[in-house]
């Protein structure tokens, strides 16, 4: 593993990601309960309120849960800088953003303006604490990387998405007059194409050569991809102000868009090819997943834009980005970031004997029974536009992944709780 370039001493306390982490599984239940009880099939209407209260589920209670989560280690620990009030900040973020994430979806759901007007502003308190503390720190880090570089366009995507995702929960619950369906797309391109893939990019830099043991990747792919997706990615938003929208511009941001989201999964999987150590590990196969279903996004949302008249090619884009791709992710790094943070942390307190190795603090076999259980759902849910069964499968998948991976999760916060008592027991 290499850790030699990361600043381990200005890490906040375990606490801070766990809590985060613990968190997230929640949401994955809360999501199969939506699409359980929502229309016979969520999936054949992409604008039907279970589906939309599952998605906010998924995008704001476990993916966001998750990536501010490791926000708040990755500051610190990889660009150097520890965010500002690291306890106060990581409150203000975690506890308005539990909230919102279960107004917003019950709003959906419900039908009721009320629990969209209440959930809005605590989501904008939340992101809004979490968006300045991360800001303050980029300006104080004496980096100068390319992790750097894409967290801040991250960020500055995700403020973005947020100002237009309160003004559409406040638009929808006022019954304002607002453009709805441009608003809506200039939204979730910020929010997936900005916030999260940036994210997952930058981040990659650091974890995969890290925790997979691969070749970095290249620098001229490190320094120039994630600029250059921002610049496409805003380019095509800012064709929305244009009336009537030209096409060709849509057409050419949107597919070099997709064409360097393709390349980014192709580099990743030639470095992962690379890797010093050839032994199966789940949390590589669950990377690989992810970046195969990338790719197939990457083909699909370009079928889409030439082909529109195909019907539902991009809701199965959709589905593969954020199940396939930005899901598999999330879960395969939790199974390695987890374990690292507790026996980083036990490690540190300067006891170097009696610590679980980090293989032993979530079983292997726990990931592996995840991998094909999350398989077998993205399966599911590539035939659920269609097949009315289908959708009761991807509900069942998610509630079951949810089920594991927090109990998975619980493991290691106990594993690092016992093993932190008994040190304590042995010390004079």
């Amino acid at each position: 593993m290499k850790t030699i370039s990361l600043s381990t001493e200005q890490a906040p306390p375990i606490s801070v990601p766990l809590r985060f982490f613990a968190a997230a599984p929640l949401f994955l239940l809360l999501a199969a309960l939506m699409l359980v009880y929502g229309a016979v099939n969520p999936f054949a209407d992409i604008h039907s309120p279970a589906l939309l209260a599952a998605t906010h589920c998924i995008t704001l209670g476990f993916m966001a849960m998750i990536m501010l989560g490791a926000m708040q280690q990755i500051l610190p620990v990889v660009i150097g800088s520890p965010m500002p009030a690291s306890r106060l900040t990581a409150w203000l973020t975690f506890l308005p953003l539990i909230f919102g994430a279960l107004l917003l979806p019950a709003g959906f759901m419900l039908g009721k303006p009320v629990l969209l007007n209440l959930a809005w502003p605590l989501l904008g308190l939340a992101f809004i604490t979490f968006i300045s503390a991360s800001l303050i720190s980029l300006a104080r880090s004496p980096a100068h990387n390319a992790t750097k570089t894409t967290i801040l366009l991250s960020i500055i995507a995700l403020g973005g998405a947020i100002a237009l995702g309160m003004l559409l929960a406040h638009g929808y619950a006022s019954g304002l007059q607002l453009p709805y369906a441009k608003l809506a797309t200039a939204h979730i391109s910020l929010a997936l194409g900005g916030w999260v893939l940036l994210l997952i990019v930058g981040v990659s830099y650091q974890v995969v050569p890290m925790f997979q043991l691969t070749p970095n990747y290249p620098k001229w792919l490190a320094r120039s991809l994630t600029p250059a997706l921002f610049i496409v990615l805003m380019l095509s938003l800012l064709s929305l102000l244009l009336e009537p929208r030209p096409y060709w511009i849509v057409i050419v941001a949107q597919s070099l868009f997709w064409f360097m989201a393709g390349c980014f999964a192709v580099a990743t999987l030639r470095l992962q090819s690379k890797r010093r150590r050839r032994v199966a590990d789940a949390t590589l196969s669950f990377f690989r997943l992810g970046m195969l279903a990338l790719l197939c996004t990457a083909l699909l949302a370009l079928a889409t834009l030439f082909f529109p008249a195909v019907d539902r090619l991009g809701t199965l884009s959709a589905v593969l980005f954020l199940l396939g791709f930005a899901m598999s992710l999330m879960h395969g790094m939790l199974y390695k970031i987890v374990p690292f943070l507790v026996w980083f942390h036990l490690f540190r307190g300067g006891v170097k004997r009696g610590i679980p190795n980090m293989k032993e603090i979530i079983p292997e076999a726990w990931m592996w029974r995840h991998l094909w259980l999350h398989r077998s759902t993205l399966l599911a849910a590539l035939f659920a536009p269609w097949w009315n069964a289908a959708a009761w499968l991807v509900a069942l998948g998610l509630l079951l992944q949810g089920m594991l991976l927090g109990y998975a999760l619980l493991i290691a916060i106990a594993v690092y709780r016992r093993t932190l008592e008994r040190i304590e027991e042995d010390l004079p």
